[in-house]
């Protein structure tokens, strides 16, 4: 069956298309405990392959033996890495390994470089299928910060050659689409499969008291954005538009969770928002144990209102954090760039702003947290969205991609 790029295709067609358990390996450029978007998906949808009764393994050159004592519910094979030293190379030759020692079906590589390139490098002497999803910045450009590995010279061909020989590739965005139809994909090999969402981990009230723990009163209202910090999320917009906030929110708190958020201390500093805005830092999801508590999870749980501030195309793929903070029944400020634009519906789960408008991101946020109907509203359809993108639907759409590359 061949899949169009809209193509959507329900739960039990796809579990008769994937007849006999599939030997899938997925294939990353860094995987946990390192946190971000990519490693996030690659997670779950290994958890939810698993759980459907595929031999899924996870594939990542590098943490041999830092992240030895680790373990997941599905098999990760750390390979010994080199750093930057014959990079290519060493990659596919322990891809290469990799397949031959236990039986591969399809390589799902995760960013087209380097894992997408090394898989299709080997695709070409084994013939072994290989689907690419790509994650943003290794498809994206965005040429007046310098964002986008498409941007140099170095990786751009291996980028294109990658895109043009898989034999399948996944958008999780119309933007990412795009992307890969610029660097060559032809356009007939690209599949719409969205990022999901853990549903069940934003059910239930918070177990934490979030302003307790942080030490604000208990009427704060907490405006709340995820990320790591770069350029290209806009945060420095979103601090200023706090600023403005205030004037008619006087209880209203930014908080961003995420690493290397130190460039923003000096604007915040400036404004005079010392006592206003909180930078986290990474927050790690319970390492098990008597770990248990998410406080990530909580802290979604206790926000008022979501902030997603990309500011310009392609500054985001589809956020994994947005769709977060919709399971979480957050009302959604965002600014109006694709990726935000595939899941956040204007004036009913939230407010789409044009992208670098300061004026325009306060006014909507101070709407959101002063009026109790509206934010309501708004906490019911984004929770109602965001039934739509179970990490079980992805999965059932990613089976019927291999099972049809593998046929």
């Amino acid at each position: 069956m061949l899949l169009s790029p809209q193509t959507q295709i329900p739960g039990p067609v796809l579990a008769q298309e994937a007849g006999r358990p599939l030997h899938v390996v997925l294939a990353v450029n860094s995987f946990l405990p390192h946190i971000g978007g990519k490693e996030m998906v690659v997670h779950y949808l290994a958890k939810s392959l698993s759980t459907m009764g595929h031999h899924v393994r996870v594939f990542v050159r590098g943490g041999f033996w830092r992240y030895r004592g680790i373990e997941f519910p599905y098999p990760v094979h750390r390979w010994p890495g080199l750093g930057r030293l014959l990079r290519d190379r060493t990659g596919e030759a322990a891809l290469r390994w990799e397949s031959a020692l236990w039986k591969t079906d399809v390589i799902h590589a995760h960013v087209t470089y380097p894992s997408g390139y090394w898989a299709v490098q080997l695709a070409q002497k084994t013939g072994i299928p290989v689907v690419i999803t790509p994650h943003g910045d290794d498809i994206h450009t965005i040429p007046e910060i310098g964002h986008g590995k498409r941007l140099d010279p170095a990786y751009s061909p291996k980028i294109e050659f990658a895109v043009r020989k898989a034999a399948r590739l996944t958008a999780i965005s119309a933007s990412i689409e795009n992307s890969l139809r610029e660097a060559g994909a032809p356009g007939e090999r690209i599949c719409r499969i969205p990022n999901g969402i853990d549903l069940e981990r934003f059910q239930g009230a918070a177990v934490t008291d979030i302003r307790h723990r942080f030490g604000l009163p208990s009427s704060a209202k907490l405006i709340l954005s995820v990320g790591s910090y770069i350029p290209r999320r806009g945060f420095e917009y979103l601090v200023q538009a706090i600023r403005l906030v205030q004037d008619t929110s006087p209880d209203a708190y930014l908080v961003i969770a995420g690493r290397n958020t130190e460039p923003l201390v000096p604007l915040v500093k400036e404004l005079g928002l010392e006592a206003r805005v909180l930078l986290l830092g990474q927050i790690r999801p319970p390492s098990g144990g008597n770990d248990t508590t998410d406080l990530l999870a909580d802290i979604y749980k206790s926000a008022d209102v979501y902030v997603s501030s990309g500011m310009s195309e392609g500054s985001e793929g589809l956020s994994l954090a947005l769709l977060d903070a919709m399971a979480a029944g957050l009302p959604v400020v965002a600014t109006e760039i694709s990726g935000n634009r595939d899941v956040v519906r204007n004036g009913e789960s939230g407010y789409l702003v044009p992208a670098r408008n300061v004026e325009a991101m306060a006014s909507a946020i101070t709407r959101v947290l002063t009026d109790p109907g509206l934010a309501m509203r708004f906490r019911e359809k984004s929770r109602s969205v965001a039934q739509d993108y179970s990490w079980d639907n992805a999965a059932r759409q990613y089976l019927a991609l291999y099972s049809e590359s593998v046929s």
